[in-house]
């Protein structure tokens, strides 16, 4: 299990996955404040192997659901 924590910069790290990824996840809106397209901060609570086809669930805390921050 992972539990997300914040959201965070992607780091340069991304473009080793595929070059021009960092600048296409990272934007700015009109007042030139940044978007972030991607990028969450996790801490894993449960250990284990993930395999392809392996089930994904989300599982929302109970409410009142606050937003993200920045970490």
């Amino acid at each position: 299990m992972v539990r997300v924590t914040g959201l965070r910069n992607p780091c340069v790290q991304i473009d080793r996955f595929q070059k021009g990824v960092l600048p296409a996840v990272l934007g700015r809106d009109s007042n030139g404040d940044l978007v972030r397209k991607a990028g969450i901060m996790g801490v894993v609570v449960t250990g284990g192997e993930v395999r392809p086809g392996d089930e994904i669930r989300v599982e929302l805390p109970a409410p009142p659901h606050t937003r993200l921050e920045p970490v």
